[in-house]
């Protein structure tokens, strides 16, 4: 139960790194899909563990997802390991454990600033206090889970 709640967060942080908000979805739904093979090589590489779900992401998940593909090299190695990670759990989740996902993080950016920020810490507390990717690239870094500004 512990890993799966592990499983879980860090499904969730990965989806608020990729900035994947309600109001965001609503109104990305209209951007274009990407082929995979108009992908770099190196974007390839990374978002290698997604490529059987491409075709079926919407154009706005794509985007983010080629998006945070560009900002790898600039990651430091922990930052790396940890972003392979959530993207390899994101992939092996089922599309109901992914729906849970979404649904938890919609929950969780509902909470006051406040709580965001005790359940945030908390969360460091337990996995030794490395804030991954999103933290590092100056989005979101003291505001609390979610509460990030949208590019």
């Amino acid at each position: 139960m512990a890993w799966r709640l592990t499983q879980l967060i860090g499904a969730l942080a990965l989806a608020g790194a990729l900035g994947l908000a309600p109001a965001a979805i609503a109104a990305d739904l209209k951007t274009p899909q990407t082929p995979w093979s108009s992908l770099t090589p190196e974007q390839r590489r990374i978002l290698r563990q997604v490529e059987p779900d491409w075709p079926r992401m919407p154009g706005y998940q794509q985007q983010r997802l080629m998006g945070a593909a560009r900002q790898y090299p600039k990651l430091q190695p922990i930052q790396r390991e940890r972003f392979e990670e959530r993207v390899r759990d994101w992939a092996a989740m089922t599309p109901e454990q992914r729906n849970a996902a979404r649904e938890a993080f919609q929950g969780l950016r509902k909470l006051p600033p406040e709580k965001q920020h005790e359940l945030r810490e908390r969360w460091l507390q337990r996995h030794g206090g490395e804030e991954g990717p999103r933290a590092q690239s100056g989005r979101g870094s003291d505001e609390g889970p979610g509460r990030g500004e949208r590019r």
